[in-house]
């Protein structure tokens, strides 16, 4: 097997549709300005086996450089143990010839590809990589909306009673729409002290690459709780952002919005919902964790490598 350095028009050209979106060269060449070079890497033996598309940071390659998750692709799902072996100790020795600190690498969870990322997991360990962090991520299968109430926790469904006494309506928007859709959920995470660090121009350009859907929860023609999601595979819909308008908690936006969009997968064939981790670094938030596992959610492992040289 060797490397082969690519460039964005190769790379797209082969992987022109990877296994989740994240891992696209649109999506990292739209995001370029987050690191000082992006670099597109394919392996290959007869055929090509596999890609990789990294940032250089702070001397790192690191792989997302402005993404929840990246990691390595691949053409076909039957890509060998040993294939994988191969492209990351061919990727390391790219990092050595050029000086490079490390490698890091954020890997999305297993309901991604659960058999391509345990190979990968294992090569990794067994490559003497270390985890650098272990975030607890959530999903829900979307096959228990055929008997949804037997799956939350009994805080979650006096809130989504509540929330449904609201006579809130749910709207899926338009385009023309997305400001509003990210004016509250910029309005929450600042009532919170995390501002975004998504601005309405990269939500905006990020949707001409990624199929997004936006929805509102509205009360008296007000918009008060808003989600973004993205369409990750043909199946996943991954949500970066959510939030509910400061000032309304305590008529259960949230519980509405999240009950609402499940159903609106269920019905649309989507297998999981992808709500992300409730961690930093690591560390659980213990409320956020709460509500997800109330809503009926599974908690997943999410993994970071790094191997320094």
């Amino acid at each position: 097997m060797q490397i082969i350095e690519s460039n964005y028009t190769e790379y797209k050209t082969i992987f022109s549709k990877p296994f989740h979106v994240f891992n696209t060269a649109d999506f990292n060449d739209l995001n370029k300005g987050n690191c000082s070079e992006v670099k597109y890497f394919l392996f290959k033996d007869s055929k090509f086996r596999m890609g990789f598309i990294g940032g250089l940071r702070d001397g790192y390659l690191v792989s997302p450089f402005s993404a929840p998750f990246g990691g390595f692709s691949f053409l076909k799902q039957e890509v060998q143990i040993s294939a994988i072996e191969l492209a990351v100790n061919l990727l390391e020795q790219y990092v050595l010839d050029n000086s490079l600190k490390g490698i890091k690498v954020a890997l999305p969870p297993l309901i991604y590809n659960e058999t391509f990322l345990s190979k990968l997991i294992n090569v990794f360990y067994r490559s003497n990589y270390k985890i650098a962090n272990l975030d607890l991520d959530f999903y829900l299968n979307l096959k228990i909306m055929n008997n949804y109430d037997e799956h939350l926790w009994y805080n979650a469904k006096k809130n989504m009673k509540i929330s449904l006494r609201q006579e809130f309506k749910f709207v899926k928007c338009e385009i023309d729409q997305i400001e509003e859709v990210y004016e509250v959920i910029k309005q929450n995470r600042e009532s919170k002290g995390k501002p975004l660090n998504m601005t309405l121009e990269n939500l905006v350009d990020t949707s001409k690459i990624i199929k997004t859907d936006f929805f509102q929860a509205t009360h008296n023609d007000e918009c008060i709780a808003s989600a973004i999601v993205y369409h990750a595979t043909d199946s996943i819909m991954y949500v970066p952002l959510w939030g509910d308008k400061p000032g309304f908690g305590l008529m259960k936006p949230m519980n509405f919005i999240t009950h609402k969009i499940f159903e609106y997968y269920y019905n649309a064939g989507k297998q999981y919902v992808h709500i992300g981790i409730s961690t930093e670094d690591s560390q659980p938030n213990y409320g956020l964790c709460e509500f997800k596992e109330s809503l009926g959610c599974v908690i997943t492992p999410k993994f970071t490598f790094l191997k320094e040289f």
